[in-house]
């Protein structure tokens, strides 16, 4: 991104307003003149309450869509509008369709900013139209201000360059973490040097992180002592969709994103810990302590292993154990071994260290664009559209279709009384983007997540939390061209730290000889140039905190 980008970002935070409570907000009033429509402030404009607006639009679970759906007719009936789903298919035909210019009124697209802008396909959306038509938009935001920073538009804060939806699930509740065999490690004798808590009659939660040396203690156990009791030795140690895990990780003191070394921005995978992770898990991997099948990245073998009592060990979420995962461990596990006792600890730590777990940096999700040939007028009735589809008074009819039918209230919580797949009737076609507190209590607080909520939820208080951290530094703003240099090279550097990592882990590659050559291959293919960039910005604890309410 140019200079000016980042001087205008900067005048962003310093020109931000309060309008409710103490938090930043934009400023009021103004043009500005975006790629295919000029804009003013908005406010003085009004949707006719006499006609009735067409709308196009594509969002998540569109790509079978069924015209006529049971939610399109409750949200047309609603606002009065008729609501158009184009055909776009897959990724790829969406991909062509904006590249030949051929965008709905309005949508979420995973595209950046700076591409919708390029291709001319977007206009910037008023704040004050914002405040009056979709006012629970402004209302996250002012909950979550840094949504400020990563939405408004850099040379004009009086402007959105798209809006972005909410979900708290990776932010306040879905935390990363591994899962054990407990029965076999009470079994096994070993003493985990953690605080324990039952909390289902299968689920037990550690206080803390288990050590990496307990790890291996752990994995040797579960190789070598029979921990099924079978008399055979059918049993892997460490067991996971890759090794790529965030527990991994955080036992030699990083995590995955950008960490700070030393006041620098690093990659997880040039970080010095990430070293030490390589030779110790070659280590492992040639004493046996590994299972074989991880060099695949399959995850459905590492639940099969699980499924069948051949692991002992795995990597998740906690929101596992909710119902959607009945497929996998560890519901699939408790299913086909109802006396089995399965313990969930926040990951694995150095010794004196203490867990890193990865975060988001804001609980911001998904971006929606309004095509760029849409006038103030029918903008109006956009906002109010997509406002409707997240937070109206049906929206829980648009999570899980039809009131009685489908669902019913059970107090404040729906229930459902059908499993409907994503998408049919139009279930979470329009409202995907629009996960609050509510809606999270309403697809999460199943009684064995519930259980646990004073660890991993963040209403809660949730003791592990204290382990979760955002990138050190993250260009939420836009002001480099950190965004452009990683579409660029990340392909080639991905590929190349994948293969390296394969091979030392193998032992074909001895990693302290090679060491110094593998920094200078990314340095060659890019790596140096492109975390310049991230250099150049403040940490983004400090960006957050600059929106935050003080």
């Amino acid at each position: 991104m140019k200079a000016s980008r980042l001087v205008a970002g900067l005048l962003v935070g310093m020109m931000m307003i309060s309008t409710v409570g103490c938090s930043k907000a934009p400023e009021s009033g103004g043009d500005s003149k975006s790629a295919g429509q000029t804009s003013s402030s908005g406010s003085d404009v009004e949707p006719d309450p006499n006609k009735r607006y067409d709308i196009s639009y594509y969002g998540m679970w569109c790509d079978e869509y069924e015209p006529g759906c049971y939610v399109e007719q409750v949200i047309s009936d609603a606002l009065n509008i008729n609501i158009e789903v184009p055909k776009l298919g897959n990724d790829e035909a969406i991909n062509l369709a904006l590249a030949s210019g051929d965008m709905p009124d309005c949508g979420w697209f995973g595209k950046s900013p700076e591409y919708m802008q390029d291709q001319e396909l977007t206009r910037t959306i008023p704040v004050e139209m914002v405040k009056k038509y979709a006012p629970n938009f402004i209302k996250i935001y002012e909950e979550n201000p840094v949504l400020y920073a990563a939405t408004l538009n850099a040379e004009d804060n009086t402007q959105f360059d798209y809006l972005t939806g909410i979900t708290l699930q990776f932010v306040d509740y879905y935390l990363p973490n591994d899962y054990y065999r407990y029965d076999w490690i009470l079994d096994l004798g070993i003493d985990l040097g953690v605080n324990v808590e039952q909390i289902s009659d299968n689920i037990y939660v550690a206080d803390d992180g288990i050590t990496v040396d307990k790890f291996k203690e752990i994995m040797e156990k579960f190789v070598h002592n029979d921990p099924d009791g079978n008399g055979k030795a059918d049993t892997v140690g460490v067991n996971a969709p890759s090794l790529t895990q965030g527990p991994f990780f955080s036992a030699f003191g990083f995590r995955g994103g950008v960490n700070n070394v030393d006041g620098k921005a690093v990659q997880w995978y040039a970080t010095p810990g990430y070293k030490e992770y390589l030779k110790f898990f070659a280590q492992m991997y040639a004493e046996g302590l590994v299972d074989p099948e991880i060099i695949t990245e399959n995850r459905n073998i590492s639940w099969e292993r699980v499924n069948k009592n051949e692991a002992g060990y795995w990597i998740t979420s906690t929101n596992s154990l909710n119902s959607w995962a009945v497929e996998r461990p560890p519901l699939s596990l408790i299913r086909n071994n109802p006396d089995v006792k399965i313990l969930m600890t926040p990951g694995i730590k150095p010794e004196g260290g203490e867990v890193q777990a990865s975060v988001a940096s804001s609980p911001g999700y998904g971006n929606f664009y309004v095509n760029a040939n849409v006038d103030d007028e029918k903008l109006a009735k956009i906002l109010q559209f997509v406002d409707y589809c997240l937070f109206g008074e049906t929206r829980a009819s648009h999570f899980f279709g039809e009131e009685g039918v489908d669902w019913k209230w059970e107090g404040d919580m729906p229930v459902k009384i059908n499993q409907l797949p994503s998408g049919e009737k139009g279930t979470w076609s329009f409202s995907q983007f629009g996960q609050d507190a509510e809606v999270t209590k309403w697809t999460s607080y199943e009684p064995m997540f519930e259980a646990g909520l004073k660890y991993w939820a963040k209403e809660a208080n949730g003791s592990w939390m204290k382990f979760q951290h955002p990138n050190y530094k993250e260009d939420i703003r836009r002001e480099t061209n950190y965004a452009e240099l990683n579409a660029e090279y990340s392909g080639e550097i991905s590929a190349y730290i994948s293969t390296y990592r394969t091979e030392c882990i193998l032992g074909k590659k001895d990693v302290d000889a090679t060491w110094d050559a593998y920094l200078a291959e990314l340095d060659r293919l890019g790596y140096n140039e492109m975390m310049a960039e991230l250099d150049k910005l403040e940490p983004l604890e400090d960006i957050i905190a600059e929106y935050s309410t003080k």
